[in-house]
């Protein structure tokens, strides 16, 4: 088995490749030659049995490292089923979150989808039409797929801060430190902050900011196996009634398909307003101490789960996304809500961390009970008991992202 946590190997249907009998697709060719010089294996993908030596051959394409026929699949499923790619991955002695599918049509996006694998839709096949609205990674050449692949899939996932608690079921990554700044044009920077916090929608090149920076996150969950096939995606509410960070579901409401996943906005509710953490942190920065309580007897007393979801977390596993975290009391208390409703197991994934390693676990003092789908109006910080974790610390892709970035600035920049 292949160890490398980056994405080893690429399925593409076989109209994505070929026009028409002995004729590639414009670009296809620098592709595939692209993938063999950085070792990705080629995978070709047809419903019916196919010389695929000689049908590349005469298309003047590199023979495929592996072919799989309809015939080749255990039970010969339709296309649509993960067993395609559970396939591809057996045969290759690879996991699946080592593959990527390129496709052309709503039966590859399912196959995709049922195995957990990351699907791009390829637009340049312009005899499929998108006609089922698929919501999916897409693009209009084969030299974009390669672009994807080098800026978010080719590398090692790197975290600022990460921590596995098996004893509780809980996982935590967080992508970045808070102060890196990042290129946006010439001259020009930004930080995280600006973001996610303060909501700007910052350009970079034609990309915006905010998808590059949650397409990272995503992508290094994926390679590093801590984005489960078929789990919830949620964001933890902001500090105010009825609302989530628009920029973290903005991106999400597409992105839930990126592993066949399913958000849910709605998931965890706050009920009543409490401090801004982000505001109070500041604020100590610039004089006396807050005495507003940003205990995690705070979030406990505002925040709960949608009552709508009473009987439907039993052995799921929860992603609960955040902006950042400091010392981990709200995604504490999301983990604490979540198990007591049952789900199988919690994982946290922040764009920023501030504080390095530090990280404190709360859990509810013996004989301290809560329903998890009302808020906990009786408990305080007392309630808790806590234990100060190290979690390992680093500096996160900054250097990788920085480069991703100055690389769209340079596109824009060599097209004027």
């Amino acid at each position: 088995m292949d160890e490398t946590n980056t994405v080893r190997a690429v399925a593409i249907d076989y109209k994505a490749v070929l026009r028409s009998p002995g004729r590639a697709h414009d670009g296809i060719a620098d592709f595939l030659r692209w993938l063999g010089e950085r070792g990705i294996s080629f995978v070709l993908l047809t419903t019916d049995s196919l010389d695929a030596e000689a049908a590349m051959r005469a298309a003047g394409l590199p023979t495929p490292a592996l072919h799989l026929c309809r015939d080749d699949i255990p039970g010969q499923p339709a296309r649509g089923s993960g067993a395609w790619l559970t396939t591809v991955a057996d045969r290759l002695k690879l996991r699946p979150n080592q593959l990527v599918i390129v496709g052309t049509s709503e039966w590859d996006w399912r196959t995709g989808i049922n195995a957990g694998v990351v699907h791009i839709f390829a637009r340049w096949a312009n005899h499929v039409r998108n006609a089922k609205g698929m919501i999916t990674m897409s693009v209009d050449q084969p030299a974009d797929v390669g672009e994807l692949l080098e800026h978010f899939f080719l590398d090692e996932p790197r975290w600022a801060f990460s921590h596995d608690d098996d004893a509780r079921s809980f996982k935590i990554r967080s992508l970045l430190p808070p102060n890196v700044r990042f290129p946006q044009a010439p001259g020009r920077t930004f930080e995280l902050q600006d973001v996610f916090t303060r909501g700007r929608t910052i350009t970079v090149g034609t990309q915006d900011a905010r998808d590059i920076l949650m397409l990272r996150l995503l992508s290094s969950a994926y390679l590093d196996g801590t984005l489960p096939h078929r789990s919830l995606f949620c964001v933890y509410p902001s500090s105010s009634p009825g609302k989530v960070s628009q920029q973290l579901a903005g991106f999400l409401t597409n992105a839930k398909v990126m592993v066949g996943s399913y958000y849910r906005e709605d998931l965890l509710e706050r009920v009543a307003q409490a401090p801004d953490t982000s505001w109070e942190r500041a604020k100590k920065n610039w004089g006396p101490a807050s005495t507003a309580d940003i205990s995690i007897g705070a979030q406990a007393r505002t925040v709960r789960i949608n009552p709508q979801y009473k009987g439907k977390l039993k052995g799921k596993t929860v992603i609960v996304f955040d902006d950042f975290t400091t010392e981990g009391k709200s995604i504490e208390w999301a983990r604490t809500l979540l198990t007591s409703a049952k789900a199988e197991q919690v994982i946290a994934l922040t764009i920023g961390k501030y504080r390095a390693s530090r990280h404190t676990a709360y859990q509810l003092r013996p004989g301290t009970t809560i329903d998890p789908f009302q808020a906990s109006s009786h408990l305080a910080a007392t309630n808790f008991v806590t234990t100060s974790v190290t979690g390992a610390a680093g500096q996160g892709p900054d250097d990788a992202l920085k480069a991703t970035m100055s690389h769209f600035i340079a596109a824009v920049q060599s097209a004027e």
